[in-house]
């Protein structure tokens, strides 16, 4: 998903006459972008999560390229429509990523399924062959007495004359 949604957020961001800043922080961009979206990966999310997340790196990554190209939404081109058209651009852009995501994640979905349907669900314990042996240790009179004289008192103590 942060591959996906970066580089078309990059390209449609280019498609709009705007700037894009070295190629280092474009990767770096959606490295992070693909960093966020990993927390999200393991679970099936289904069409309505992925346009939020995809949305939400769309927004980012424009701001992000935005900001770090040093330019603003006026000086993009010298026709007034190059606004209406970027966010045209980052829309498509979104909305095909969500298209392909949400698709394969059904496929992947359907594929574990498949998969986890012809594996065994869980392997059992070994049956035992010998007896469980504990080891119980020797009983004392008085344990509390005994641990307590022998790792909190000392021995060792005032002079008798002085008692």
């Amino acid at each position: 998903m942060g591959v996906l949604t970066g580089t078309l957020a990059t390209v449609a961001h280019l498609s709009a006459n705007g700037r894009v800043p070295d190629l280092g922080v474009v990767v770096l961009l959606v490295a992070l972008l693909s960093w966020v979206a990993y927390a999200f990966a393991g679970r099936r999310r289904g069409p309505l999560a992925i346009l939020c997340l995809v949305a939400g790196g769309q927004l980012g990554m424009h701001a992000s390229l935005t900001f770090l190209a040093w330019e603003s939404h006026s000086r993009h081109a010298e026709t007034p429509d190059s606004g209406l058209l970027m966010t045209a651009g980052h829309a498509v852009a979104t909305l095909v990523v969500v298209a392909v995501l949400a698709g394969a994640e059904r496929a992947l979905f359907v594929l574990l399924a498949l998969i986890a349907s012809v594996l065994p669900r869980r392997l059992g314990p070994r049956p035992a062959t010998a007896p469980l042996r504990l080891h119980v240790p020797v009983a004392v009179q008085y344990p509390a007495t005994g641990a307590l004289l022998r790792d909190v008192l000392s021995r060792r103590g005032p002079p008798v004359s002085f008692a």
